[in-house]
């Protein structure tokens, strides 16, 4: 499982940041931490056994609550709060997409799984 710290290692490539000079560790955990807290409500399935308890602030060496195949969509995330951070006029291009692909890419699955299983239902009611 990857850490915090090797996601926004990951991220800052994408940045163009690998000396750590225009953002901060500090900075890209806080967008990490916010996109956390919304894939909590957008994937609850992600949080089951936490759901009652408070929302962590993770650090760096804390593991990413989220399945793997879903962590470039916290790279995205990360990325387009970082930007929309140096450019406040850049949210109705890049920042916007990179924040739309975050929330799309969580729930296109869970939208296919549901549907699966209504299908299943249907074909299948008892």
């Amino acid at each position: 499982m990857a850490t915090f710290q090797s996601i926004i290692d990951s991220t800052r490539v994408f940045l163009q940041d690998d000396a750590k000079t225009r953002y901060t560790d500090a900075q890209l955990l806080d967008y990490a931490n916010e996109a956390i807290g919304i894939s909590r409500s957008l994937r609850p399935d992600f949080f089951l056994g936490s759901l009652k308890t408070a929302l962590a602030t993770y650090i760096l060496t804390d593991d990413v609550p989220i399945p793997l195949e879903y962590q470039s969509y916290l790279k995205d995330y990360i990325m387009g709060r970082a930007e929309f951070r140096d450019d406040e006029y850049s949210q109705d291009g890049r920042v916007g997409s990179l924040i739309a692909r975050f929330k799309q890419g969580l729930i296109a699955k869970w939208v296919h799984i549901q549907i699966f299983m209504m299908v299943l239902f249907l074909m299948y009611p008892e």
